[in-house]
């Protein structure tokens, strides 16, 4: 548990580097992404047409990053890390507290429904003051970043988990001791930044 926690640990410090620590590090994060899609062509048992989705899937969320990069700088990819992060951790909390329902129980035997509603509602309560208050985003982006990652993250770990199910493997790699691979750290990000990036294009925030 403490080795798993002290890796944990250096995975966001790493993340929050790349992120800001100078004006071209966040370039380095498309490392993890090939790693992502790297892990696709690895992963047994599945069939090209999956294998291919997982490529495609992995090189959008690069695109979407990209994307934000350019408009947002690190500091919005940052962002939707630490709102991923917010949501997984309420979640679980949430989940250890109250959960009784599972959410998906062949996917993901351990996450419930509870677990979901406290992930959702910390995230976006969380998530707004942070970027409003305290960042001074708009108030349109203050309440679109938060809810938009609160939704997606739960069910982009979900898709990352479909694929391992359907490969037969409980970690996609061993990126991180104790953390499995690229896919198992970015399976929430993957998603997440897509669906983002589509929103704001659509709404036109920036």
């Amino acid at each position: 548990m403490m080795q798993r926690s002290i890796w944990g640990l250096v995975y966001a410090l790493v993340v929050a580097f790349l992120c800001l620590g100078f004006s071209w590090t966040p370039a380095l994060l498309f490392l993890l992404l090939a790693g992502v899609a790297y892990e696709f062509t690895q992963l047994p048992n599945l069939s090209p047409k999956l294998r291919s989705a997982g490529i495609l899937y992995a090189f959008a969320s690069a695109l979407a990053t990209g994307w934000l990069w350019g408009v947002g700088g690190g500091q919005s990819i940052f962002a939707v890390f630490v709102l991923i992060w917010l949501s997984d951790s309420m979640a679980y909390v949430g989940g250890r507290l109250w959960g009784r329902r599972p959410m998906a129980p062949v996917l993901s035997p351990k996450k419930t429904w509870e677990g979901l509603a406290v992930g959702l509602i910390c995230t976006f309560g969380v998530g707004h003051v942070l970027l409003h208050s305290v960042l001074h985003t708009s108030m349109a982006l203050s309440l679109l970043l938060p809810a938009t990652v609160a939704a997606a993250a739960p069910v982009g770990d979900l898709v990352g988990s479909y694929f391992k199910r359907v490969s037969g493997v409980k970690d996609s790699g061993v990126f991180l001791p104790g953390h499995g691979g690229f896919l198992d750290r970015l399976d929430s990000y993957l998603l997440s930044s897509v669906v983002l990036v589509l929103i704001l294009i659509a709404v036109q925030t920036f």
